[in-house]
């Protein structure tokens, strides 16, 4: 059976986004935050003026040497396990922080706050089905973290279940209202699902909240360019690209969604905007999906 306009329209906005791999959402450790535990070093290191850096550098390393001791001796000590891990982490030692984690998780497996780190940090590490797994067990109902919640949403749409990452991504924005990175999460999973509207009404919110700002604007630049507004495209995406970079990324869009456009409302997201065309079924299901960037697919501390 041949498939009707509507949804081939859908899937192949879908596959363009996906073949555009942006930055599309903002998941995993850089956007979770979790600062690095710098409690063991109580003498100031002294300051190199070419390098200053390198006093926090000193003390980092400092902290990490002197947790990764305290978890050797005692490997049952959780809180040893975690600071430990967010310095490997901070250090960037993720591979290693993700093992510390795992053997904390041996006599902790019940620690929501062990399984939250562990999780985030599986995600930033491509460790999509592990990472929806653990951190289904940190999400607390009585204690509900939005960093939580959204790291939940990138696992599943990391695997494809786009419309299953939706309301997670809603449930951490009623958490952490007008957040930008869970606003960008959300866009490009209605994005990814077929509807660039939406996505642009959310991306535009997202931009006007602040955060990883180039990443929303590249994100926004594209869904304009899938409802066939390719000029305006070009120019938000030139806010950060070269003027010929930023027109090649637009080419490649428009090539790869040649599609009708239809009229849709001309207010979108309160900006008023002349003849927007949308494709057609773009508004029929609103699913979402994502060539995730964990950074993704993450946006904002």
């Amino acid at each position: 059976m041949a498939q009707k306009p509507a949804k081939r329209a859908r899937l192949r906005i879908g596959a363009a986004v996906s073949i555009a791999s942006l930055s599309l959402f903002a998941g995993g450790c850089a956007q979770m935050g979790g600062l690095p535990d710098l409690t063991a070093s109580n003498s100031a290191a002294p300051v190199d003026a070419a390098n200053p850096n390198a006093p926090a550098q000193t003390e980092l390393a400092a902290a990490t040497e002197y947790w990764g001791k305290k978890f050797s001796t005692s490997p049952m000590d959780k809180e040893a396990g975690l600071a430990y891990a967010k310095n490997l982490k901070a250090m960037g030692h993720k591979q290693q922080a993700l093992s510390v984690l795992q053997q904390a998780a041996v006599y902790h497996g019940d620690s929501p706050e062990l399984a939250g780190e562990y999780g985030r940090l599986a995600l930033d590490l491509g460790q999509a089905q592990i990472a929806e797994k653990v951190l289904a067990q940190a999400d607390n109902p009585a204690r509900p973290d939005w960093r939580v919640i959204s790291a939940r949403g990138t696992a599943v749409a990391k695997q494809g279940r786009y419309k299953e990452a939706i309301p997670f991504f809603q449930r951490a924005l009623a958490l952490a209202p007008n957040h930008p990175s869970v606003l960008n999460n959300l866009a490009m999973a209605h994005a990814m699902g077929g509807d660039p509207v939406e996505a642009e009404n959310l991306l535009r919110q997202a931009v006007d909240a602040g955060g990883d700002s180039k990443r929303v604007r590249q994100n926004l630049a594209l869904v304009v360019g899938l409802q066939g507004r390719y000029e305006e495209s070009a120019k938000i995406g030139a806010q950060d690209l070269p003027i010929q970079a930023a027109a090649a990324d637009t080419a490649a869009v428009r090539k790869l969604v040649a599609l009708e456009p239809v009229e849709v409302p001309r207010n979108i997201g309160g900006t008023q905007l002349a003849g927007v065309p949308a494709f057609r079924g773009s508004n029929s299901e609103q699913g979402g999906s994502g060539a995730w960037d964990t950074q993704v697919a993450a946006a904002g501390r």
